[in-house]
């Protein structure tokens, strides 16, 4: 009996082992994916090198290596949307480089630039005051890069004005450089302006500033080739269990110029995979479960449009949408996007969470265009969008590293929308 003991003991031992082990790879390989997927080789999964067609490649492959199967013989869902890309960037004040992201920012919608220009410098008494204004604009010689400092000016419809009328290209300006008080953020655009305009941070600008060198090559394409990810676990029905996530990022502004969008959302794109994983290792789903991994998400939810638009299977076998983006965090609990919507499904996700105290508090908000989860509701399909509350790196810039994501919630949350399908097989076959 003793021996006995012993023998149950040490498997005991063996078995919590192993659970642990198994837990610590899950984490792992999201870690694995993350690096991957934040990589400078991705580009930041944007259009600069084509790094959204980098990393579609990329995720297919894993697909394949796990043995998930795809419609119509290819896990891509090929389709175009006009962008802007930025290919090289370089701006000098008085000979000093600025540097990308830190000093300043190039707009979404900028043109091309190239040469060196004495800067006219449009200050808010300037604007204020139209004789100054256009004495200013006029006295310089063409071509002419307006720095438009609207401190101390108390009136944005007059700034919108001036910078409206900078924009167009008139009176020889070929450039306009926006003051900040702080260096702020850029992203992707889906059209091009006339003139090139860069977004400054004050402190980079020297007081005896007589001298700009810029340097902006962008690229307008009507018809960028992009594409989804597309991939599935057939289970015991038709009916399907949608997870979706943006793998797309802010991407590159020029070589070395990345964000690597790794909370934005290398964060769902891994967590789609890790689902992938988990499904393909256990045994046979009561629903079919697809997983979905949209570009275009950061310039207007392109991806996940042009899919319910263009969809592999019929929309009406979709029971549920399960949308995954920044979801590395957790600190502060979990926020529930089309929880109002869905009050079934909502009450599901609060029942699972309730029982195992996954998450520190389950917050429903309403529906909204904010990700891609929305295309799927407005087609009257229930979808749901889980993002996690808490500190990590900074979204939209070039901190938002894999490093800083600190997983603090990952597991669980992966665990309470793994048990989603069993909740609504238990509702369907009572």
């Amino acid at each position: 009996m003793k021996r006995a003991a012993l023998r149950f003991s040490g498997l005991f031992i063996l078995m919590f082992a192993l659970a642990i082990i198994s837990d610590a790879q899950d984490t792992q390989y999201v870690r694995k994916q993350l690096v991957k997927l934040c990589g400078p080789e991705m580009h930041g999964r944007g259009y600069y090198k084509r790094g959204d067609s980098i990393a579609a490649f990329y995720i297919a492959d894993q697909f394949r290596q796990l043995g998930v199967k795809n419609f119509k013989g290819d896990y891509i869902q090929r389709y175009n949307f006009n962008v802007n890309r930025i290919n090289r960037t370089s701006v000098k004040f008085n000979g000093k480089e600025l540097k990308f992201n830190r000093d300043y920012v190039v707009s979404p919608y900028s043109a091309s630039v190239k040469g060196t220009f004495k800067p006219v410098i449009i200050n808010a008494a300037r604007m204020q005051n139209t004789e100054k204004f256009l004495e200013a604009i006029n006295g310089a010689a063409s071509p002419k890069v307006l720095m438009l400092d609207s401190t101390g000016l108390k009136n944005p419809g007059l700034y919108r004005f001036i910078r409206g009328l900078a924009s167009a290209r008139e009176m020889g300006i070929v450039a306009i450089i926006e003051v900040f008080p702080s260096t702020p953020g850029t992203h992707p655009g889906r059209w091009q302006g006339k003139i090139a305009e860069i977004k400054v941070g004050k402190p980079a600008i020297p007081d005896d500033l007589t001298e700009v060198v810029l340097d902006i090559e962008s690229e307008y394409n009507e018809q960028y080739p992009t594409q989804n990810v597309v991939g599935y676990i057939q289970g015991q029905t038709d009916q399907f269990i949608v997870f979706t996530g943006h793998y797309d990022g802010y991407g590159s502004y020029g070589e070395g110029n990345y964000n690597p969008a790794a909370e934005d959302n290398g964060s769902g794109t891994a967590m789609v995979m890790d689902l992938a994983r988990h499904y393909m290792a256990g045994k046979k789903p009561y629903y079919s479960m697809a997983f979905m991994l949209f570009s275009g998400e950061e310039v207007g939810l392109m991806g996940s449009k042009n899919y319910v638009n263009n969809p592999m299977f019929p929309l009406d076998k979709i029971k549920l949408v399960v949308n995954l983006d920044m979801v590395m965090t957790g600190q502060d609990g979990v926020i529930l996007f089309g929880g109002n919507n869905w009050p079934n499904e909502a009450s599901i996700v609060q029942k699972i969470n309730e029982k195992n105290q996954y998450m520190k508090n389950v917050e429903n908000r309403d529906g909204t265009a904010n990700s891609d989860h929305f295309p799927f509701q407005e087609k009257g399909i229930p979808a749901i969008f889980f993002l996690t509350k808490g500190p990590s790196g900074h979204g939209h810039g070039p901190d938002d590293t894999y490093s800083k994501l600190p997983l603090y919630a990952y597991e669980n949350l992966f665990k309470l929308v793994a048990e989603i399908p069993e909740e609504l097989k238990k509702q369907e076959i009572r």
